[in-house]
């Protein structure tokens, strides 16, 4: 696995964890964690998260830091 797919997965990891608690957060108004967590729905919401995160977050963020890189 090469590097940039390596910054891909730990980003769109990072990013899509972090969004997903986020959103849970704001979900406590309408249903309790263990509601949210014992929810299939939440898992395909995380799950969807990552792939958002490593796909779209993870390849725009690595042209950007390739490109900070040429000019240094």
């Amino acid at each position: 696995m090469n590097s940039r797919w390596k910054y891909q997965i730990k980003t769109g990891i990072i990013w899509g964890s972090v969004m997903c608690v986020i959103m849970t957060l704001f979900d406590l108004r309408e249903s309790s964690i263990y509601d949210q967590i014992s929810n299939f729905v939440y898992y395909l919401r995380y799950l969807g998260y990552i792939l958002i995160g490593t796909f779209f977050i993870g390849y725009y963020s690595w042209k950007e830091k390739v490109k900070l890189e040429k000019k240094e």
